[in-house]
């Protein structure tokens, strides 16, 4: 169970998963959630030929709690350094919900670190005013006794299509996250989500050169497509795909179709 600690002002250990050979692909979790989320892409990845990279973000899984208000660049930080310390000069980065937020941060701030980005049920803004209640709901239920468990257990439909949340793998996904929440510190996260509030890169979208898939979700709840189509809008060459089934965790309830994308848009990479 590898950990890697970034020395900066305020130490933090990271944990991660490695799984495969090849072209490295960093996948990036979202917001509450924890590197288990992509356990359906680690083993497209790896019987595909690729190296996936997928950490736990600080304040997030095994890594570290947050101790302090924690920026989405902060979090790009941490990954530049956990690509350095595995000595990777440049990776494809997938990232959902608020991982997409932090693949847009590595590109934009670091983009001869990144071949090509894939930014999935995101937003290119966590700072519009309309998102303020979110987030807002969110500090008062990590701050109740439950922490995490609760705000977890009541998104829980919203996250995730009717199909795989009825199924035998939903079931079996629902009962290991509750128990991730319950170790989750509500603290850690509240650090996190108000370091979010301050991301805001829709008028720098234009400088991303990379070639960059955006992936939105028919059923999505928190991320409407007509937002998620809005990065792709804003980036030269971008391309947008609608996976019409797909709730808030497009790669968790819609593997097949969300791999098939995976894999096509690292395909096209390896041929450029």
């Amino acid at each position: 169970m590898p950990f890697f600690t970034r020395t900066t002002d305020k130490p933090r250990a990271l944990h991660y998963i490695e799984s495969g050979t090849g072209h490295p692909v960093l996948l990036i979790h979202g917001f509450t959630n924890a590197g288990m989320a992509w356990m359906q892409q680690i083993a497209a990845l790896t019987f595909a030929g690729y190296r996936a990279i997928v950490p736990d973000l600080y304040g997030h899984g095994l890594s570290d709690a947050a101790t302090a208000v924690t920026t989405v660049d902060e979090l790009a930080g941490d990954l530049i350094a956990l690509l350095d310390h595995l000595g990777i000069e440049r990776a494809t980065v997938c990232g959902l919900s608020l991982g997409g937020m932090v693949a847009l941060q590595l590109a934009l701030d670091h983009p001869q670190r990144v071949d090509r980005l894939i930014v999935a049920n995101s937003q290119a803004s966590f700072a519009m005013p309309e998102l303020g209640p979110i987030v807002d709901g969110w500090l008062a239920l990590f701050a109740q006794p439950d922490g995490p468990l609760k705000p977890f257990q009541a998104t829980w439909p919203a996250m995730l299509n009717a199909a795989f949340r009825d199924s035998v793998a939903g079931r079996a996904a629902y009962n290991s996250w509750c128990r991730l929440a319950q170790r989750t510190s509500g603290t850690s996260l509240s650090q996190v989500v108000r370091g979010m509030r301050s991301f805001d890169v829709r008028d720098r979208l234009g400088q991303i050169a990379q070639p960059t898939l955006v992936i939105a979700g028919g059923e999505d709840k928190l991320f409407a497509p007509a937002a998620v189509r809005a990065i792709s809008d804003a980036i030269p060459d971008a391309r947008f795909e609608l996976i019409a089934e797909a709730a808030h965790l497009s790669s968790l309830d819609s593997p097949d179709a969300f791999n098939r994308l995976l894999l096509g848009a690292l395909g096209e990479c390896m041929d450029a």
